[in-house]
């Protein structure tokens, strides 16, 4: 039984690992493709934030203002000026023109307000229609508030009625990065765990009935089983090659798109590690039998890749689950459904949950039961002539 096996299996690895551009494309691309792409996207968040200048004007400015502005803003560059009245009108074109952000005029006799009379004004120009302006005027509405409430403590003193305490749990870095690490890899492993078994799933089977070579492969003397097996085993480990993969391109390239300063992929271990990649061996496992079955009923490849589609669909949709629900599902029965479960799992991983073992089992054992119902209808769909033969 282990050589018939052994035989489909290498007939159909050979298939892809023989072709150097299905090697490339499969297996070398996703990873490169995915680390140059989210690295780059974080580059241009991390440059959009801490790299362009903000312009800022301000008539009048004052002393005390000027360190509140300045602690908020060191993530910025702010190039700030100081302009007389005469200049508020040519800064006010400038910023319709977008070539300026904000404009700030002081009342001249701010700092000398006793509190009786007419209250000095603080005036603000910026450019709602431009997103940097408005960004900015933002932010400095919050610090004017700050040097509002700091200016009214020094003319009548403490106003305030209670006096605000913050405590909380001890924070443990190493669990906030794995939180913002788990709302979205398990969304993208799952992903390109599909697209990994997708891109060479339908090939395999109904493209030799589209070829009829499945009838020579159907009539040898290896049992129905076993070319099942080995055809679900190989288009796994391709599959898994592929997902692993794009898995270490999303590490690599993660901290950067998330900006997280100084996070570090050192805070899982190496069992952490192993875990995962006994998950998403098992996961490619339920994802390449479900594929395998849909490509028997097609009769080209042209429509498995249309029938796949419905599914894929379903399955990134399960996968999205991660980035809208932080939270790990302690119900052993969620554990069971496919799919579902791994993005469960993961997510447990990755967030150093005390039971993720527990969990990792029930996956793996629930998925190997997938597999076997996969395995055994593909053997009857191989003994039915109407499906293997239809055109």
């Amino acid at each position: 039984m282990m050589k018939n096996i052994k035989t489909i299996f290498k007939k159909e690895f050979d298939r892809v690992i023989k072709d150097k551009r299905l090697i490339f494309t499969i297996m070398l691309l996703p990873g490169l493709m995915l680390f140059l792409i989210y690295s780059f996207i974080g580059t241009a968040i991390d440059n959009s934030q801490t790299k362009t200048p903000y312009t800022l004007a301000i008539v009048n400015p004052v002393t005390t203002f000027t360190p509140i502005y300045t602690a908020g803003e060191t993530n910025y560059i702010l190039n700030v000026i100081s302009v007389t009245e005469l200049d508020i009108d040519a800064y006010k074109t400038k910023i319709d023109n977008e070539e300026w952000d904000l404009l700030l005029y002081f009342d001249s006799n701010i700092l000398s307000y006793d509190g009786t009379g007419e209250k000095p004004v603080v005036w603000i120009y910026s450019n709602q229609n431009n997103i940097t302006s408005s960004t900015v005027y933002s932010r400095f509405v919050v610090y004017l508030s700050q040097f509002q409430s700091t200016l009214s403590y020094d003319l009548y003193g403490d106003t305030t009625f209670f006096a605000l305490q913050f405590d909380g749990t001890t924070i443990d870095p190493n669990r906030v990065t794995g939180i913002m690490f788990s709302s979205i890899l398990p969304m993208l492993v799952i992903m390109f765990l599909f697209s990994g078994a997708m891109s060479i799933g339908p090939e395999s089977i109904a493209g030799e009935k589209e070829r009829n070579t499945i009838s020579t492969l159907l009539i040898t003397p290896v049992k129905r089983s076993e070319i099942a097996i080995g055809k679900i085993l190989s288009l796994s480990i391709l599959s898994l090659l592929s997902a692993v993969s794009s898995f270490i391109g999303i590490l690599l390239s993660l901290p950067k798109l998330l900006n997280i300063q100084g996070a570090s992929y050192n805070i899982y271990s190496f069992g952490d590690y192993m875990m995962i990649l006994a998950l998403l061996f098992s996961t490619v496992f339920v994802i390449v039998g479900a594929i395998s079955i849909i490509s028997a009923f097609a009769r080209s490849v042209k429509e498995a890749s249309t029938s796949i589609l419905p599914l894929y669909i379903l399955t990134v949709l399960v996968g999205v689950t991660s980035l809208f629900n932080s939270s790990i599902s302690e119900n052993p029965l969620m554990y069971v459904l496919p799919i579902y479960n791994t993005v469960q799992t993961m997510s447990a991983i990755l967030t150093f949950n005390p039971k993720m073992v527990l969990y990792l089992v029930i996956t793996i054992c629930s998925n190997l039961v997938y597999l076997g119902l996969f395995v055994y209808f593909l053997q009857k769909m191989f003994q039915n002539e109407k499906i293997m033969f239809s055109k």
